[in-house]
């Protein structure tokens, strides 16, 4: 059957929570997030997190950073997002008093997003869009923020002989580049080298576009 996101990740997002299994890629994936947040981005005080699923990347952006007033997480998936706001409760007074966390169901591709975040974040999200829709979805994530759009997604420079058919290597440095509002891009790869015991490679990256502000 061709892959539909909509339906795929409306099924899917019943059992993700419960199949979830973490493990040393997901700690490194993390672990780079973080510190690249810390040494790359000013203070931001606005979150929008696109694909939430059950809060992971929710709970630990608001467990390291203080000082974010608002945050908005959206999941195309009704159970995730009760998933996430199940995770999140009775937390917010912990992060900061002050906070307006909010979880609503939306699908990116066609969610019109009113306002701009100082930080717009995607892990594992962007890599499950069709390729006819990628640049529109990128774009609309460049004009939701006022400073920095982040995604974490699988990424190799050589196309991958075979790929399961929900999901795709996008040439994310590229896209970016495509919009006026992008003033530069990196892409730091998602792995730990050491001994041949010890190395670990996700196949991911974090992409990292600044967005200029008016």
């Amino acid at each position: 059957m061709p892959y539909v996101p909509g339906e795929y990740w409306l099924k899917h997002g019943r059992t993700y929570k419960d199949d979830f299994r973490y493990n040393k890629l997901f700690e490194l994936q993390e672990r780079v997030l973080i510190d690249y947040l810390k040494q790359n981005t000013t203070s931001f005080t606005s979150v929008l997190e696109i694909g939430c699923g059950f809060g992971r990347i929710t709970k630990l952006i608001l467990t390291n950073f203080e000082g974010i007033s608002e945050y908005y997480a959206i999941d195309i998936s009704p159970e995730q997002i009760q998933n996430a706001k199940q995770l999140m409760k009775d937390k917010k007074e912990v992060f900061n008093n002050g906070l307006n966390l909010d979880f609503a169901v939306g699908d990116i591709t066609s969610l019109q997003i009113q306002k701009k975040y100082d930080l717009v974040i995607a892990a594992e999200v962007l890599m499950h869009i069709l390729p006819e829709d990628i640049r529109d979805v990128i774009h609309k994530l460049v004009k939701s923020s006022n400073k920095h759009v982040l995604n974490m997604d699988w990424y190799e420079e050589q196309r991958p002989k075979k790929a399961a058919p929900h999901n795709f290597v996008h040439q994310y440095e590229m896209i970016y580049r495509e919009f006026p509002e992008v003033k530069r891009v990196s892409r730091v790869p998602i792995s730990k080298k050491g001994s041949w015991l010890r190395s670990i490679d996700t196949k991911q990256s974090l992409f990292h576009a600044l967005v200029n502000t008016p």
